[in-house]
């Protein structure tokens, strides 16, 4: 299959997909303050994205979305590793957060979509897959690790809006 064959054959909404995620992407390295609101966006995307893969997907089954709620859980780990050595700064009555310029959610967007690209590539040209697929798995895989990345993230910015007085818990 031809290059221009591949790039035709995909769905236009892959292509907006890629263009509102990128520009995302860009703006995040500019830096900047957002409302908590905005921050949200990236994140769910990516796990409206990756759940929609393992409840619709043609070989979609258990294994699948244990590979996605495992790679979550590390995701969100890195995430909220990532998130508190970032220097964010809140203000907490405007519920914003400021972030300092990073190349970090560009990547990640970049990487992660050219990896479920191929994936999905992978899918839809070879044979019918089982559910235990590797192509499957690590299509969950990839895309719970991503997720959570961006969860872990927003969750660091959520708890950074909490009220001063709230539970050090509940705090970064």
């Amino acid at each position: 299959m031809s290059f221009a064959a591949i790039l035709s054959g995909t769905p236009v909404y892959v292509w907006v997909l890629l263009a509102v995620l990128v520009s995302r992407g860009l703006k995040a390295m500019k830096g900047g303050t957002a409302p908590l609101s905005t921050l949200a966006i990236v994140p769910a995307v990516f796990a409206g994205w990756g759940l929609l893969h393992i409840v619709t997907g043609p070989a979609a089954g258990v294994e699948s979305a244990l590979m996605w709620f495992v790679g979550g859980l590390l995701g969100i780990g890195v995430g909220v590793v990532q998130a508190k050595t970032s220097g964010l700064s809140v203000d907490r009555a405007a519920r914003t957060v400021t972030l300092p310029g990073s190349i970090v959610p560009l990547a990640l967007i970049l990487v992660t979509f050219a990896s479920k690209f191929w994936i999905g590539f992978e899918l839809a040209t070879s044979g019918p897959v089982g559910i235990d697929s590797t192509f499957v798995v690590l299509n969950a895989l990839v895309s719970g690790v991503v997720a959570g990345i961006f969860a872990g993230r927003f969750l660091i910015y959520w708890m950074a809006l909490r009220p001063a007085d709230a539970p050090a818990l509940e705090r970064v």
